[in-house]
């Protein structure tokens, strides 16, 4: 996990899909093969863009997420990963493509073999039917088993899932049944994230409805110990609060964003993060494709954080990571963190319990990973 100045990461948004599941929130629009087309000759040129920013840079991981992006057409996205190795790509650069169990065929494995992908991320989310259906997702628990089976088959050995807990109908025995369907399967990374109703979807507008057929609160917490229990069994090894992985397998491009390993985003609703300034590109498609026809350039959001501040976020950030941050290094790579601020974290160790300290290195307890987000509100 050590960083160099010059090593960045890329992520591509992909935002075709053949249909919006009810709970995202991420732009995503249908897949039609205009906008393809359209989408392709936009990247194309904010590659051109962007490209003087890569001199003398060393890419370590690329990341298509999205969307769906194994829904673009393999020659669009042939065109696109070749573009992109042209680059100063290391060696051994790991590359992760998003993907649906329901899209996995031989002829697509095999296409993403050849443009080099190492590591594909399956949107599993359950292994409850039921489940699946409540969250609109297209495939079946066993679509996503049998896909996984083929990708590893196909010779992908780093293989990652999403699964999702908190569900509308979820009960233990649900939540341990799709736990137990892990045993078998060929994968070496897990995302874990618990439904959230985020504004502008489907769940959203039903969530008064919706609020009372999810477990409570009294019952997520169980759910999520017997998920770090069993995880730890199989021999996943929680490395961050919701990414767990097997023989150190951790997400490459995922650990850079925990960091703070400057990256740029591609696509419309890409977010970047360079010298320093956090930037995204317009969350419009028809808009950000005319702006990058025009040579322009497509960001519609941007800030830098003055100091102390800038590090406040950094270091919270960082924090998420289960081995926690080593201040002394913090401290030589991003500046001197002020008294105020290490006096909140004596106070979170002392008084609330939240955090903990080894020396040089504070992480956070097993009761402040649970109350994460109250710990980044005490500290930014």
């Amino acid at each position: 996990m050590l960083m160099t100045g010059n090593q960045v990461s890329l992520y591509i948004h992909v935002p075709f899909c053949s249909k919006k599941c009810p709970y995202c929130h991420f732009f995503v629009i249908p897949d039609k093969e205009s906008f393809q087309e359209k989408f392709l000759a936009a990247f194309l040129q904010e590659w051109q863009l962007k490209s003087p920013l890569l001199k003398d840079k060393q890419i370590i991981s690329i990341y298509f997420g999205g969307g769906t992006p194994t829904r673009l057409s393999l020659a669009y996205l042939a065109k696109m990963v070749t573009v992109i190795l042209s680059s100063k790509v290391v060696a051994n650069c790991e590359m992760t493509i998003e993907a649906n169990p329901e899209d996995i065929n031989s002829e697509l494995l095999q296409a993403l073999k050849d443009l080099s992908f190492n590591r594909i991320s399956f949107g599993a989310q359950s292994f409850n039917d039921s489940e699946l259906i409540s969250l609109g997702r297209g495939h079946t628990a066993k679509q996503s088993m049998n896909a996984i089976q083929a990708a590893y088959l196909a010779g992908f050995d780093n293989l990652s899932i999403d699964l999702m807990f908190e569900l509308p109908n979820q009960t233990r025995s649900s939540w341990k049944k799709t736990l137990n369907q892990l045993r078998d399967l060929p994968i070496k990374h897990l995302s874990l994230y618990n439904l959230t109703f985020e504004p502008h979807t489907v769940f959203y507008q039903k969530k008064q409805q919706l609020q009372k057929l999810v477990p409570s609160p009294e019952e997520c917490l169980p759910m999520l110990q017997e998920a770090v229990e069993n995880l730890k069994e199989m021999g996943f090894e929680r490395y961050e609060i919701s990414a767990f992985a097997k023989s150190k397998a951790y997400s490459l491009h995922n650990t850079g964003y925990w960091l703070g390993r400057s990256f740029l985003g591609y696509g419309p609703s890409a977010f970047s993060y360079w010298e320093k300034r956090r930037f995204s590109n317009l969350s419009h498609f028809n808009q950000y494709c005319s702006l990058l026809e025009a040579q322009q350039d497509p960001v519609g959001f941007s800030e830098q954080l003055a100091f102390p501040h800038n590090l406040y976020e950094l270091f919270v950030i960082q924090l998420r990571l289960c081995k926690g941050v080593n201040i002394a290094v913090f401290e030589q790579m991003h500046g001197s963190l002020p008294s105020d601020f290490l006096e909140i974290c004596e106070r979170l160790i002392a008084k609330e319990k939240w955090l903990s300290r080894d020396k040089d290195r504070l992480f956070l307890t097993d009761k402040g990973m649970l109350f994460y987000d109250s710990v980044a509100a005490e500290l930014i």
